[in-house]
């Protein structure tokens, strides 16, 4: 393995570790603020937009780290597939 590889492999880990552990946190909250404070369904809900949201990260990430490397094959095929969920969802909203 190339240290660029594992390096690459390392920040994806804290990229996917971070975005579910703070939606984690966020449900956490929201779902025990909701028995004293109306805000905390909108807490509760924006920790499941940043669930939602964490493999877009991680697919941004892993294309800007093969940007890094030089590995145009990896960022290609990284856009392609960020652009097949972009699809994706605004196909799933007009349904």
């Amino acid at each position: 393995m190339k240290r660029e590889t594992a390096a690459t492999d390392h920040v994806l880990a804290l990229t996917l570790k971070a975005g579910a552990y703070t939606a984690f946190a966020m449900i956490l909250a929201g779902i025990v603020l909701q028995y004293w404070t109306a805000i905390g369904s909108k807490i509760t809900y924006a920790g499941l937009i940043v669930l939602l949201a964490t493999p877009v990260l991680r697919i941004l990430v892993a294309a800007v780290q093969f940007m890094r490397e030089r590995d145009l094959k990896y960022v290609l095929i990284s856009v392609g597939v960020l652009g097949i969920m972009i699809l994706a969802y605004v196909l799933g909203i007009q349904a």
